[in-house]
């Protein structure tokens, strides 16, 4: 437990990003900083066994000697929250980094390549300030932090051969490390005895799940890169432990209030994080200009359609006898849909040793309105990206700045139970600098 729990402040010391994200920066479907630049297209290269880990694993096939790749990202959301009780209340989420990188190379002279690394899978930290509107029987705790955290990162390693000159498939193997933590007041959803109720919580579980992908990369001609990779789902059991106050609803159901209303649990999360497509093409123009493109499919609507939680060991008299139990299972309805995106990158060498990216993503809104809640807005449909790279000998220096437009998501009624984010609105917005790293020994 003392690892387990070593492990996650590390993961929460260097996360940050937002209740919300693109497709980009919520879910991370390619992760190098020559990737980012191009509004999320892989193109693989000779250097960037990032890329070809975290999107396309037979990319390894394409590196031309031992290569080193590092990457600090670092994101600042922006954000605010209305509804029957708050106008415009603030997103407070603070910046932080996230470093990760991967070390890929041939295998002698032989059609191997091999890769391993870490970086970043899903990554989801809201921290908002505002006024809990009153739900069941008029229950409200006030002023509050609201504050979430889904984070997962993957360590990976990766095997490519090439099957000739042309064709190259790769096979990835992937352990995720997941931590989550709620800070807010809760509301039961599915539990009989106490559905549409509320009490604050302050929940925290870790745990680990398994993945792997496989992709397959095929170079018709010296100007044309085609790949196609697919990721498995990961599902991931969490094991850690709740607390919290229900002395709002003990005194709107008449419990006297010498009554002790603080409790303990053990705690039980049950996520799944979505498997994946994506489809990408690079156009080597001339020597200078490479044009790039790729779209993915995520498929959420598999993955979050209801978070289960199960709460045992509880201590709190009271709890335990309306339940009839010390054990509490409630669910989370999600009913995220599947993400189509669109990305589209351009790349132009300027001299020998200089060049500019741009890039641009489209994708459409997986959370349907009737869920949404300021903590799982992950709404944001559109991505601008720049980037500039500086090579040096053996070393690269990258830099990539990508640009998320504040959107914007109303809810009208609720499919949440006590109707406390009804006729409400989301809004929020990102933007990330990257710094890159790498060097071919």
């Amino acid at each position: 437990m003392k690892f387990r729990r070593s492990v996650s402040m590390l993961l929460f010391a260097f996360s940050f990003v937002a209740a919300s994200a693109s497709a980009q920066d919520f879910y991370w479907n390619s992760a190098s900083t020559r990737s980012l630049a191009l509004g999320g297209v892989y193109a693989p290269s000779t250097s960037d066994a990032l890329g070809a880990l975290t999107t396309n694993p037979a990319g390894l096939t394409y590196l031309t000697s031992p290569s080193l790749d590092l990457a600090l990202s670092t994101e600042f959301a922006r954000g605010s929250f209305s509804n029957s009780a708050n106008n415009n209340a603030p997103m407070t989420t603070a910046p932080g980094l996230v470093p990760y990188g991967a070390f890929g190379m041939p295998i002698g002279k032989s059609r191997f390549s091999f890769g391993v690394g870490f970086a970043p899978d899903l990554a989801s930290v809201s921290d908002w300030h505002y006024v809990d509107p009153p739900g069941y029987a008029g229950v409200t705790y006030g002023m509050q932090w609201q504050k979430s955290a889904i984070l997962a990162g993957r360590t990976m390693a990766g095997m490519s051969v090439a099957l000739g000159h042309k064709l190259s498939v790769g096979v990835t193997a992937g352990a995720d490390y997941n931590s989550n933590a709620l800070h807010a007041p809760y509301i039961f959803q599915s539990q009989p005895q106490l559905a549409g109720t509320k009490t604050l919580l302050d929940l925290h579980t870790y745990g680990v799940g398994w993945n792997t992908s496989v992709g397959l990369m095929l170079e018709p001609s010296k100007k044309w890169d085609l790949g196609v990779a697919w990721k498995s789902h990961t599902v991931i059991v969490t094991n850690g432990s709740a607390s919290g106050d229900a002395r709002a609803l003990f005194t709107a159901l008449g419990v006297s209030s010498s009554t002790p209303s603080t409790f303990n649990y053990a705690a039980q999360v049950k996520n799944i994080l979505p498997q994946s497509v994506a489809a990408n093409v690079a156009w080597h123009v001339n020597p200078r200009w490479v044009l790039a493109f790729q779209t993915d499919w995520v498929n959420w609507g598999g993955a979050f359609v209801n978070l289960p939680v199960t709460l045992t060991n509880g201590t709190n008299a009271v709890i335990n006898s309306v339940v009839g139990s010390t054990t509490l299972v409630d669910g989370v309805p999600l009913h995220w849909r599947d993400q189509y995106s669109f990305h589209g990158g351009v790349e132009r060498l300027l001299t020998e040793n200089t060049s500019l990216r741009f890039g641009y993503a489209h994708g459409n809104n997986p959370v349907p309105s009737g869920t949404l809640t300021p903590m799982t807005a992950a709404i944001m449909t559109n991505q601008l990206a720049t980037g500039f790279a500086y090579h040096r000998g053996r070393s690269r220096f990258d830099v990539t700045y990508t640009f998320d437009p504040t959107s914007q998501q109303q809810v009208q009624q609720s499919d949440l139970l006590a109707g406390e984010y009804n006729n409400s609105t989301v809004r929020v917005g990102v933007q990330a600098l990257t710094l890159g790293y790498s060097i071919q020994f």
